[in-house]
């Protein structure tokens, strides 16, 4: 009963910490730990966005450990039922209120300038990375980071939602070292 209690609490606690994203998932290919070299796709989704105060999504932030590099998107998230407007890849962007964005995807509005899209999703989005060549084992961890119109300040319409962020993938790059024979001093 105890073990009941503590798993409904944590679930209870997970949704009281998210105001706007739900049913967050993701998927990695291949599974890690990973070497120098190997390549890496992630697939992300957000089930559904509800802003508060009509605050609209904006933007998805990729945040990438030091031991990653080539990043390329492969798919880009859908607009549902949403605002005029298109997805555009970006690996920095600094909107016009200051917030400072990247890399990842930001919804460009093309009714309104400045504001996201009123889709609730799903939104479902792709990218590949390669482990960078190291002797050392690097951080490797990959994150995801959800924004709206009101963070990036095209909106300001009260409370932003403000939602933890997404851990993908969370290690080290694995170094093999390599093995010699024994060394003779004559």
């Amino acid at each position: 009963m105890k073990r009941l209690l503590f798993i409904l609490c944590l679930l209870l606690s997970l949704n009281a910490n998210s105001q706007c994203v739900f049913n967050q998932s993701s998927n990695i290919v291949p599974a890690g730990p990973y070497q120098p070299g190997d390549v890496v796709t992630v697939t992300y989704t957000l089930g559904t966005f509800t802003g508060i105060n009509i605050n609209w999504i904006h933007a998805f932030q990729i945040n990438l450990g030091a031991g990653w590099t080539n990043l390329t998107p492969i798919i880009t998230p859908g607009n549902p039922f949403g605002s005029i407007g298109n997805w555009l890849w970006d690996l920095q962007n600094t909107y016009p209120g200051g917030f400072n964005f990247g890399p990842g995807w930001r919804f460009v509005n093309t009714g309104t300038a400045g504001w996201g899209t009123s889709s609730s999703g799903p939104f479902t989005m792709s990218f590949q990375v390669t482990v960078a060549p190291t002797c050392t084992p690097d951080n490797l961890n990959i994150s995801m980071e959800v924004f709206d119109d009101c963070t990036t300040g095209g909106w300001a319409n009260g409370n932003c939602c403000i939602d933890p962020v997404y851990n993908i993938y969370n290690g080290l790059v694995q170094i093999n070292l390599p093995t010699t024979a024994p060394i003779n001093h004559y």
